[in-house]
């Protein structure tokens, strides 16, 4: 045997031997580099991309099945019909690799609850599939702690309500508060928030205060009435009956409004920033507002056309980075797709 036949045997072996979050690895690399220049990461930034791989995956599987239940949809109008399956072969690998290595390399980890998010969603003019990241809570807050101009020791957030006492409290040149909840059983009303950052430094501390109508005033333009509350059309065997009251999950939605605000306070150290900090803020920094909220507000439109709607519950209500996200009681078969070619 020949050893040009032996070393592409090897070859060979060693594709198959590597599993398909090594592959993504290595395609996210190539794609990088040949897109925008030479690229070093680290083992460690190596392993956050392979978590990508198993978070972007997951993603576009549950995209795929609603695509498909929204499909089935006897209401549905054929205009109206999605036709592009949500799989890898669809998505825009080129965008993707780009911003998976700058969100790697800022050491957001997918695999962390409410760290990092990806959100499949369709670009009409490509006809391709964007892969937008959504930070959460503890995404936000890691940025803000590692990026800081000054060393951060602690950062609370916290709801007021109107049978709570809170109080701000300047002394000695620094910002304190005191924050008292007389009765956890019946707090009242939410009357506001805060965020305290808390700094190694304490004469740099600082507190940021929202009240209600500073959180009303950031309700994206598509907050859905099952995430923010409020009124909705209300639907009986496909017919429009009237309004409903929803209750929704206003709390959660002003929790991670105080701490967006929050995070967005703490001074960023000039010498940290980095081009990947840079493209994180400005690529990503409404995708919140511009991709799932939208994306919701479509849903639940669809949603109404059916007789029955089922609304899942956050798994943990103590982080309002995670989404909650409206799913139907009629079920599809199972959609496993062909695994990326990569």
């Amino acid at each position: 045997m020949s050893n040009e036949l032996v070393k592409k045997e090897e070859a060979s072996v060693q594709k198959q031997e590597l599993t398909a979050s090594e592959r993504f690895t290595g395609m996210v690399m190539k794609e990088f580099q040949g897109n925008v220049g030479a690229l070093n990461l680290n083992e460690y930034q190596k392993q956050l991309i392979r978590g990508y791989f198993i978070g972007i995956d997951n993603a576009l599987k549950k995209a795929e099945e609603a695509r498909q239940n929204k499909n089935s949809w006897k209401s549905t109008k054929e205009e109206d019909k999605n036709n592009l399956p949500i799989i890898w072969q669809n998505v825009n690998m080129n965008d993707l690799a780009i911003a998976v290595v700058h969100h790697a390399k800022l050491g957001l980890d997918m695999q962390i609850l409410n760290h990092l998010n990806a959100i499949p969603y369709k670009n009409n003019k490509t006809q391709k599939y964007d892969i937008g990241f959504l930070k959460g809570y503890k995404g936000l807050e890691y940025i803000a702690t590692q990026l800081s101009l000054y060393p951060i020791k602690n950062i609370i957030i916290e709801l007021i309500y109107s049978n709570d006492v809170f109080e701000i409290v300047n002394k000695d040149n620094i910002t304190r508060y005191n924050f008292t909840i007389k009765n956890p059983f019946d707090r009242g009303e939410i009357i506001g928030g805060f965020g305290y950052i808390q700094y190694i430094d304490e004469s740099r501390n600082k507190i940021i205060t929202l009240s209600k109508k500073d959180i009303d005033k950031r309700k994206p333009a598509y907050a859905a009435a099952e995430f923010w509350g409020g009124e909705k059309d209300k639907w009986e065997n496909g017919k429009k009956v009237g309004k409903e009251k929803i209750d929704g999950w206003y709390e959660e939605m002003a929790r991670k409004t105080i701490a967006r605000a929050t995070y967005n306070a703490v001074a960023i150290d000039p010498k940290k920033v980095n081009e990947s900090y840079a493209y994180v803020i400005e690529n990503n920094d409404n995708t919140y507002e511009n991709v799932i909220e939208t994306q919701v507000d479509e849903e639940i439109e669809e949603n109404a056309n059916k007789e029955i709607i089922d609304i899942e519950e956050p798994k943990q209500l103590d982080a309002p980075g995670e989404v909650p996200q409206p799913v139907s009681e009629e079920k599809t078969q199972d959609t496993t797709t062909e695994g990326p070619a990569f």
